[in-house]
């Protein structure tokens, strides 16, 4: 009777260990399921986390992330990550948040190891300075989210994704640091060169329909404080167009800056009341156009657009 109790617990624990080795094995195999919300994080994650993460996006790069549609693939994508990423500052306040509630994954819920907002440590621009509500259009109220369009940021985009990684994965931290590295030396570089072909450019004046390309102009030093919204997500009155016209032409601005996203009819108007004034459609994001497969690509076809545009005007 002792014996055959001796060698049923023995069994047990075999059998415990057995098992508890198999799934620990599992686990290590494993890669980490990160998912994110605009391309450009997705690219960027992508560079950090190598073979070592299955990385996932929610919307192509001609997608506006202020107004998303969800879809059920959002759900089943977000229920099974392990990290979530997203810009941040309310950008996606109008479909994040709900998704994350009705995934009832823990794992990826603010607070959490598996929330990632990329905008943690960014100095960001455009903050208000006065009280605002929802008749001032659509206001972000922690400032402008549209900072991913700065190399600079997209390194510490980069470092939020890869701490991340590391909290879930921390047996991989190695592996993320090194690709990390190895990708803010990729755009450090690219920074300098872009840097030096827009030297002649410094100080031009540009005009936009939303307030998107506040740090690009910011990082490379031209100007992109003149909007054709009036209020941020709110059609132009005409009355205010025409201010925007009479202030192009007394500051001779002859560039009109769009993302591919934004109904192109009012800038298209503005030019037309401007002798000599170009709209240039900017893929703002990756995938925002055929020829922006990269981050880097983006920016460079960015900047030279502008810097084509503003030698046709001239």
């Amino acid at each position: 009777m002792l014996q055959k109790l001796f060698s049923n617990k023995v069994s047990k624990i075999l059998f415990f260990s057995f098992f508890s080795a198999t799934v620990f094995t599992t686990n290590l195999n494993a890669k980490v399921s990160l998912v994110t919300s605009l391309p450009d994080i997705k690219y960027i994650a992508e560079q950090v986390a190598g073979d070592r993460a299955e990385v996932s996006g929610m919307i192509r790069g001609t997608d506006d992330p202020h107004f998303v549609m969800t879809r059920p693939d959002f759900l089943v994508k977000l229920s099974e990550a392990d990290v979530l990423c997203v810009i941040g500052l309310d950008l996606e306040i109008g479909w994040i948040p709900y998704l994350q509630q009705q995934s009832r994954n823990i794992k990826i819920q603010k607070g959490q190891p598996g929330f990632c907002d990329t905008s943690f440590g960014v100095k960001i621009l455009g903050e208000p300075t006065v009280m605002m509500d929802r008749s001032m259009g659509d206001m972000h109220i922690y400032g402008n989210p549209h900072y991913w369009n700065d190399p600079i940021n997209a390194i510490q985009m980069a470092q939020n994704i890869k701490n991340a990684l590391t909290r879930v994965d921390p047996l991989n931290g190695e592996y993320y640091e090194g690709n990390f590295n190895t990708f803010k030396k990729r755009l450090i570089q690219l920074t300098k060169e872009e840097m030096k072909k827009m030297e002649p450019y410094f100080g031009l004046k540009v005009a936009v329909f939303h307030d998107q390309f506040v740090y690009l102009a910011s990082r490379f030093k031209f100007n992109a404080n003149l909007t054709i919204e009036e209020r941020p997500g709110v059609p132009p009155s005409v009355r205010y167009m025409d201010q925007v016209i009479s202030y192009m032409t007394a500051e001779k601005i002859k560039i009109i800056l769009i993302g591919p996203y934004h109904n192109p009819k009012y800038a298209e108007y503005v030019s037309s009341k401007v002798p000599g004034s170009v709209v240039v459609t900017l893929p703002v994001s990756v995938g925002g156009s055929p020829e922006a497969v990269t981050y880097e690509d983006t920016l460079r076809l960015m900047l030279q657009k502008i810097r084509d545009a503003s030698d046709r005007t001239k």
